[in-house]
């Protein structure tokens, strides 16, 4: 475990967990995350490996323990092992994770686990092939799940599955028996996450109707989540391998506890989800030393962190979530 002291910001949260952005290229066009007719990615990566391994280097250094590669999607990057090698050599880190759809997991999970990849999160919709297709204009269900399976052999350890509340369809037996069968079976944490602001015109379904829909069919009951923490309430069916969670960032908000700052793939340092506060690391990242110069800023936006988001006057800034970072 790090001995870092990890700051604390003005609300007297404990800021320890800090998302990179690695590009905002995607192989997939989810419904709330690229919808159509919203900006396109860039054709280029704006953090090199070694801007990308600074911020890291930087964020450890002034206490953050937890660092999270994000996208687009990073497996588009063919320099992720380097990456994942660098930042886990890095003094002081305890967690390091990547968010994916998995498309292409299958052939890199075993590479990422010897690089020292600790865990990874997959986004995955529908189980139900045609579904998640549509959703995700065109991905192949079956690489995702070969991707999965790959992961838990290559012992990356929790593997958690992020489902997105995109619509009613959810409340369906045909969508949502699969994942509980999933659950079941193999030792995945699926997590359904209600939809944020911004995401197209895709509707929130509220948790609570997930969780009601699935006492229906099982015995639910609470128990504490797999590694690496997070806003998630976790239930085990009786029985089961993997557990299912829930992130109520609509119905049941947990700005309180938010411990995470982002930096997104144009390499601005965002102290909240849609603040339209934003930190240019470019000269940091650019100076005689930029681990110092990228440690002030991270403990400046810290300090800058919003109560909650929607905390400032005037209306979210809201972005395509591939540029964000999720």
């Amino acid at each position: 475990m790090s001995h870092f002291r990890v700051p604390v910001d003005r609300h007297g949260r404990r800021i320890e967990y800090l998302r990179i952005s690695l590009t905002e290229r995607c192989n997939l066009r989810c419904v709330y995350c690229r919808p159509a007719g919203g900006g396109e990615e860039a054709d280029r990566d704006f953090l090199s490996a070694e801007d990308a391994v600074n911020v890291a280097r930087a964020a450890l250094s002034v206490g953050i323990t937890r660092i999270r590669l994000t996208g687009g999607e990073p497996l588009l990057r063919d320099d992720l092992e380097q990456i994942v090698s660098a930042v886990a050599a890095l003094p002081g880190l305890d967690d390091l994770s990547l968010t994916t759809n998995a498309q292409g997991l299958a052939q890199r999970a075993a590479p990422l686990a010897s690089a020292g990849l600790h865990r990874v999160n997959v986004s995955l919709d529908s189980l139900v092939p045609d579904t998640y297709a549509a959703l995700t204009g065109g991905g192949d269900l079956a690489h995702s799940l070969a991707g999965v399976e790959a992961a838990l052999r290559a012992g990356l350890s929790p593997v958690k599955v992020n489902v997105v509340m995109a619509g009613r369809r959810l409340l369906e037996p045909t969508e949502l028996r699969p994942f509980a069968d999933w659950v079941m079976a193999e030792p995945v944490h699926v997590r359904f996450i209600e939809v944020m602001p911004g995401c197209g015109d895709t509707a929130c379904l509220p948790a609570e109707e997930v969780v009601a829909r699935l006492r229906e069919w099982y015995d639910l009951k609470p128990t504490a989540g797999p590694g690496g923490g997070g806003p998630a309430k976790y239930f085990r069916l009786a029985g089961s391998a993997g557990t299912v969670g829930f992130i109520t960032p609509i119905s049941a908000p947990f700005c309180a506890h938010c411990n995470r700052l982002r930096v997104n793939a144009r390499g601005e340092l965002m102290p909240c989800l849609f603040s339209r506060r934003r930190l240019d690391l470019r000269t940091a990242l650019k100076a005689a030393d930029p681990v110092s110069s990228l440690a002030a800023a991270l403990l400046r936006a810290a300090e800058e962190k919003p109560a909650r988001y929607g905390e400032e006057p005037g209306p979210l800034e809201l972005r395509a979530m591939h540029a964000i970072g999720g």
